[in-house]
């Protein structure tokens, strides 16, 4: 028989905690306590002296002051998330002294008073995330002295007070996206010297003062997308960055030298930009660079070497440009890439040999380009056969030209059609692609005109069984014609089978080809 006092003592633990959990809320164990009911107007007044973390949702609360929390508390994290806090009284953390981590995010708080964190000497991490603040008094932090981290994401603010985070010594990051700031004051961060993350994102920032990162020894990652930055300045950016994203700017050009002191960067963004050219030398000295992504500009040509020296990158992006043309050594020293992204571009061909550095586990997006599908794509055709897994939506790459392929998938199209139309020779074949009339788009019928030392041979392969005409209509050289019809009913054999058409009236054999594939 078990023995039944175990169990009874946990029931009465479980008795003893719910007793003693304020109402309203739910307490995961003495130390930690969430709160979470549109209709609290206030906080509890029986929070256990062993609480550490608070965390209110969704409450009715809409302002905080000195009276919101009784003495001897001892919170070291507090959290208002999604509620309806409009004001914080100057007062109203005065009796929280021993508080790490503060978050009031998603509510409605217009403004603070300066002396609102004058009693959190101790307060590492602050989050004001997702309120309605679009001004900040510049003492308002100067007591944090001890911050390491500071999100004021999603919130109004026009502008930054030249010394609003002067006091912040200790700060590692600061998250200042999704705001309205206009401009950045060239000495706003001079005192920031171990900031290690930095985000500007979605701001309408037009331009980089010179030296605004000057002081930034530290900084690995500095996300300045969303802006409306035209230029960027030689040495804007500090040499210990290894994350740098300029995606959706106004960049129309590039200072050949803008990014030559980046050795440590290993992810490059500059999409969404005006880019129309790459300097050769813009990447020269990005050598531990592993992800570059240039998609989405309006980049016409790319300098052979412009890649050079970047044996480390994995990925690059180039989708959704105006490449019309690649050089052939363009991706020589990428022999370990992982992601190459060519789609919708204007390429008609890739030069012989453009892959063949690349490792055959790279996977390369193609489709969206208006590819020409005669004897200038052939390398390309053979490299796609033999690495079918490496060639992202494969089916996707489609013919633009010759005519009569148009809209065919480049590896539905027999190597046998991706002719070149030439002058006849005496000492070499010369193949032309010819429509078929009433060849309905399924591929039923394929031909070519084949010239050899003179003499023409027209050659169809069908790769269904059906019936097939051939018409021909000669003119001779004195403007006179002459029409020659020639048909033959295909059987439905088993399996292929060749086939040739005579013409009683024609004076040479025309062979029609093969007939593939049947079903009995």
């Amino acid at each position: 028989m078990s023995n039944p006092w175990p169990a009874l003592l946990l029931v009465l633990i479980q008795l003893h905690s719910s007793r003693g959990c304020p109402d309203l809320c739910q307490c995961f164990s003495a130390a930690k306590v969430l709160c979470a009911d549109d209709s609290m107007r206030a906080l509890p007044l029986n929070i256990s002296a062993q609480v550490r973390e608070l965390i209110v949702v969704a409450s009715g609360l809409t302002h905080l002051d000195g009276r919101s929390f009784r003495e001897n508390l001892r919170l070291s994290k507090l959290v208002f998330l999604n509620g309806l806090v409009k004001s914080v009284s100057g007062d109203a953390f005065d009796r929280l002294p021993e508080l790490q981590e503060l978050e009031i995010s998603g509510n409605s708080m217009l403004t603070l008073q300066v002396q609102t964190f004058g009693s959190l000497a101790n307060l590492t991490r602050l989050m004001l995330n997702h309120n309605k603040i679009n001004t900040l008094d510049a003492r308002i932090f100067d007591s944090l002295q001890k911050l390491e981290m500071l999100q004021l994401k999603g919130n109004g603010l026009l502008f930054l007070p030249c010394r609003l985070f002067h006091r912040l010594h200790n700060l590692q990051e600061l998250d200042l996206s999704f705001n309205q700031i206009g401009s950045v004051p060239a000495d706003v961060f001079q005192n920031n010297s171990l900031l290690r993350a930095l985000s500007l994102q979605a701001n309408m920032i037009p331009q980089l003062p010179a030296g605004i990162f000057a002081h930034l020894d530290l900084l690995e990652e500095l996300n300045l997308r969303g802006n409306r930055i035209r230029e960027l300045s030689v040495d804007v950016f500090p040499p210990s960055l290894r994350k740098l994203i300029l995606k959706k700017n106004d960049l129309a050009q590039l200072l050949p030298s803008v990014f030559h002191k980046l050795l440590h960067v290993t992810y490059l963004d500059l999409s969404q930009n005006q880019l129309s050219e790459v300097p050769a030398n813009l990447f020269q000295n990005l050598i531990s660079l592993k992800k570059l992504d240039l998609s989405e500009n309006r980049i016409t040509t790319l300098p052979g070497t412009v890649f050079k020296g970047l044996f480390g990158v994995k990925a690059i992006h180039l989708q959704k440009n105006n490449l019309s043309s690649l050089e052939e050594d363009l991706l020589k020293d990428q022999h370990d890439m992982e992601h190459l992204y060519l789609s919708m571009n204007h390429l008609r061909r890739v030069p012989r040999g453009f892959f063949d550095d690349l490792d055959f586990q790279c996977l390369v997006q193609l489709h969206g380009n208006p590819w020409r599908c005669d004897c200038g794509i052939r390398y390309l055709s053979d490299w796609i056969r033999n690495n079918l897994r490496n060639v992202e939506d494969v089916t996707r790459v489609y013919c633009h030209a010759p005519e009569f392929i148009r809209g065919h998938s480049l590896v539905s199209v027999d190597e046998e059609r991706l002719a070149c139309g030439t002058n006849s020779s005496s000492s070499e074949t010369n193949i032309t692609e010819i429509p078929v009339d009433g060849d309905d788009g399924d591929g039923g019928v394929h031909c070519s005109l084949r010239d050899f030392k003179g003499q023409a041979t027209i050659q169809c392969k069908l790769t269904k069984c059906s019936s097939v005409k051939f018409q021909a209509l000669f003119e001779f050289g004195d403007g006179s014609e002459s029409e020659r019809v020639v048909s033959e009913e295909w059987p439905a054999p088993a399996r292929c089978s060749n086939g040739t058409i005579y013409g009683s009236d024609l004076t040479e054999t025309k062979q029609l080809g093969t007939a593939c594939p049947c079903k009995a």
